[in-house]
């Protein structure tokens, strides 16, 4: 995978960035009139789910929770790429170009917002099943990229992890487009409920630790205390994600604060490996 390739793979990944800010803001427009607190999941879904196996009466906070949750996911990856871009934009750090391609994965969540009209008819329900697949699609992506970086750190040679990533955009396609979904139960968190959502949870849980695990195993391998130090970083990265997935009020914030040191602290640390000083 060539630098120029790599700059065309992030432009891409942009685009649909910038497209989730204009719909979330539209999004947040709509809810300070007073259009989508009328309109909210809180009068149509059964349960929210905030964690796993955890629920709760769904309630019409949980529209603000989800656009907070969503904004923050944009503006935050919109926010990062231009700072990395602008601070790293011609380093070839391979952890830095998949760290970014998980950041980018995360606008992608904002599709969800599809959900609220196409739970009131107002759209055909072929656009919120789209806009549920989409969104199981970015998670795993993201996942995709992030064991990336671990593979890359373990010693296989970038343009193998290049071939892996190809590979592993694909399965996260077939995740998406093949994930059963229980159309009578729209959760609060602007998603339908999965009929496998153990297996999911489970498949990413799995694919998250093996991502932080190789990663502190090349620390080991290596006697690098600072691949350590990214493999928590990592860590941090993806429970925040995972948080801010369910777009619920008791993971909003503390998983947007581990997005946020996670993504430091790994910067600093490829900083110091590469010797950008």
């Amino acid at each position: 995978m060539t630098l120029k390739t790599r700059r065309v793979l992030l432009n891409l990944m942009l685009i649909p960035a910038l497209g989730a800010a204009v719909a979330t803001g539209l999004a947040w427009w709509s809810y300070l009139q007073g259009g989508l607190l009328a309109a909210g999941p809180g009068k149509t879904v059964h349960a929210t789910f905030s964690w796993w196996f955890v629920s709760r009466p769904a309630q019409n906070d949980d529209v603000f929770w989800a656009l907070a949750a969503l904004g923050f996911l944009v503006i935050f990856s919109l926010v990062c790429e231009a700072l990395l871009r602008h601070g790293f934009g011609r380093n070839p750090s391979p952890e830095l170009f998949f760290l970014r391609l998980l950041i980018l994965s995360l606008p992608l969540q904002a599709v969800r917002l599809v959900l609220i009209p196409s739970s009131l008819g107002t759209i055909g329900l072929f656009w919120g099943l789209t806009a549920n697949r989409v969104a199981w699609f970015a998670r795993f992506l993201g996942i995709v990229a992030a064991a990336n970086i671990g593979l890359y750190g373990s010693g296989i040679p970038f343009r193998g992890a290049g071939t892996v990533f190809g590979m592993g955009a694909l399965g996260a396609l077939a995740v998406g487009v093949m994930v059963p979904l229980d159309v009578t139960r729209l959760t609060g968190n602007l998603m339908f409920s999965s009929g496998v959502i153990v297996s999911l949870t489970l498949s990413v849980f799995a694919l998250e630790f093996l991502a932080v695990i190789s990663l502190a195993g090349s620390a080991f391998i290596q006697r690098n205390g600072r691949y350590a130090v990214l493999s928590v970083a990592l860590l941090c990265i993806l429970g925040g994600v995972d948080f801010l997935f369910f777009l619920s009020w008791p993971l909003v914030v503390p998983g947007a604060l581990l997005l946020l040191a996670g993504v430091a602290v790994f910067v600093r640390e490829i900083k110091k490996i590469y010797q950008w000083l």
